[in-house]
């Protein structure tokens, strides 16, 4: 593997991505438009706060999901995307700020394929984590040139 493409990967989970910023940035005005627009009622969907890191043999991400229940929360992985939501409202419990009511998503997609039957997902302190490991199927390898 070149050193340049080890760099640009590593770039990517570090939050230097222009799409990942963009896709964050998207969800903010999103939500400052929802509120605008209905300046009595408090915003009904919010994105939260999600940090992805590639983990050599894994693709982790971590979402800040504070008193949200965990029958409350919904993952997906088709194929190389990773889409998490669901809702919270009051009369499904949880120690949630009221400025987290109504329906939540976050969606990804990763830079690499993934295992998706060895995703796994834990939900502690308010943390959502999910493990993504890499496939074994795609691998990179060098082609020599025949004569």
């Amino acid at each position: 593997m070149s050193e340049r493409a080890g760099v640009a990967r590593s770039a990517w989970w570090a939050g230097h991505d222009p799409v990942v910023e963009l896709q964050q940035l998207w969800g903010e005005v999103s939500r400052l438009v929802e509120q605008s627009a209905q300046p009595g009622e408090p915003s009904r969907h919010w994105m939260p706060l999600v940090e992805e890191e590639d983990a050599g043999d894994s693709y982790l991400v971590r979402a800040e999901l504070p008193g949200i229940p965990r029958e409350s929360v919904n993952i997906e992985v088709d194929g190389r995307e990773l889409h998490i939501h669901g809702s919270l409202d009051e009369n499904t419990g949880g120690n949630a700020l009221r400025r987290r009511d109504g329906s939540f998503s976050y969606g990804v997609r990763v830079p690499g394929d993934v295992n998706v039957e060895g995703v796994q997902a834990d939900l502690s302190d308010g943390v959502l984590t999910v493990r993504l490991p890499k496939s074994q199927a795609a691998t990179r390898r060098s082609i020599e040139i025949g004569s």
